[in-house]
């Protein structure tokens, strides 16, 4: 499928925000974070970013389309904390680049984001996907 048609498509549960300055800034904050990691060295492609709300209360806080450099990342968890959210963008990317899944064992990819995240151990385990 092409990418124009997985970046605007929403799973189950979740609406697309429409673009309006709110959403924009809300985009940028995430955006910055793919920028943080390009400054960092890392070679990624042009990630396709887009915010959505869950229509009923969500503990999903984003989700990607595996090797589709497409992610969504859910409202309410944008402005949660800076480390939980950079936290969940690495994890996002992680699956939108590599198309890895969720390994319980691994801090960075594990289904769950911690309450209070280790951003180094998380960057670390990034450049272990992203070479």
């Amino acid at each position: 499928m092409r990418t124009q048609a997985i970046k605007n498509r929403v799973k189950e549960g979740f609406k697309m925000n429409q673009m309006n300055n709110e959403t924009y800034a809300l985009r940028r904050k995430v955006i910055n974070i793919i920028y943080e990691a390009k400054n960092r060295g890392f070679k990624l492609p042009r990630i396709e970013v887009r915010v959505v709300n869950a229509k009923a209360t969500s503990n999903v806080c984003g989700y990607a389309y595996l090797k589709t450099n497409v992610i969504h990342i859910n409202e309410d968890y944008i402005n949660d904390n800076a480390e939980r959210l950079t936290h969940l963008v690495l994890h996002e990317i992680v699956h939108a680049v590599t198309g890895f899944r969720h390994d319980e064992k691994c801090y960075l990819m594990h289904p769950n984001i911690p309450s209070k995240a280790n951003l180094e151990l998380a960057w670390n385990r990034f450049a272990h996907y992203i070479k």
